[in-house]
C-alpha cells in the first residue's frame, strides 16, 4: 500500500472519529452552570429528620447519594457549577420522632425556570413535607428582607418555592 493512500485513510479515520466525538457531546446533556445544595442545620430539619436518599436528577452523580446502612447520608451538601439541569428531585427521609420513612418524587421539567444559570435549587424537610426552592442570583437589599421563606437562603437572595405550590416568577 502506498505511504499516500496509507496517509489518505489515517486522514478520513481520523476525521470519522472526530465526527463521532462531536456527535457524542452534541447529543449528551448540556452543561449548565448552577447549584444543588441543601443544609438541615440552617434550615433547621437536622434535629428531626434522618436524610436516607436524595437525587437531583440521574445524570451527574455528584448530586445524589444513598444510605446503604439506614444512617443519615449527611444534613448539608453544596454542588456549585456546570451540571445537567435535572428532571426530577427525589428525596427518602426518616421522621426521627416516629421512626417513619417518607420519600417524595418531584417532576422538576414545569416547575425550573428555562434557564437555571447562576440559580440554585435547594430543599426543606418540615415533617412530612418536602418544600423545593429555587434561588435566584438576585440579592435583596437586607438580610431578612420579605419574602422569608423556609429555606435559610432566602433571607439573602431572592427566592419561590416550586413545590408543593408552584410561585408565580
Amino acid at each position: 500500500m502506498s505511504s499516500f493512500l496509507k496517509y489518505a485513510i489515517a486522514r478520513w479515520l481520523a476525521g470519522f472519529g472526530l465526527a463521532l466525538m462531536l456527535a457524542a457531546c452534541a447529543t449528551g446533556s448540556r452543561l449548565v452552570p448552577h447549584a444543588f445544595n441543601f443544609n438541615g442545620w440552617n434550615d433547621g430539619w437536622a434535629q428531626t429528620a434522618v436524610l436516607l436518599e436524595f437525587s437531583y436528577g440521574d445524570r451527574y452523580a455528584m448530586v445524589r447519594d444513598r444510605s446503604t446502612d439506614g444512617r443519615s447520608v449527611g444534613v448539608q451538601w453544596s454542588v456549585n457549577g456546570p451540571m445537567p439541569v435535572g428532571e426530577f428531585l427525589y428525596v427518602k427521609w426518616r421522621l426521627q420522632a416516629s421512626g417513619e420513612t417518607v420519600e417524595q418524587r418531584v417532576d422538576l421539567r414545569e416547575r425550573l425556570p428555562r434557564d437555571m444559570t447562576d440559580h440554585e435549587l435547594t430543599f426543606v424537610i418540615d415533617g412530612r413535607q418536602l418544600y423545593v426552592y429555587v434561588v435566584t442570583p438576585e440579592r435583596k437589599k437586607a438580610y431578612g428582607e420579605p419574602p422569608v421563606l423556609k429555606t435559610w437562603r432566602s433571607n439573602f437572595a431572592k427566592a419561590y418555592e416550586i413545590y408543593p405550590q408552584q410561585a408565580s416568577r
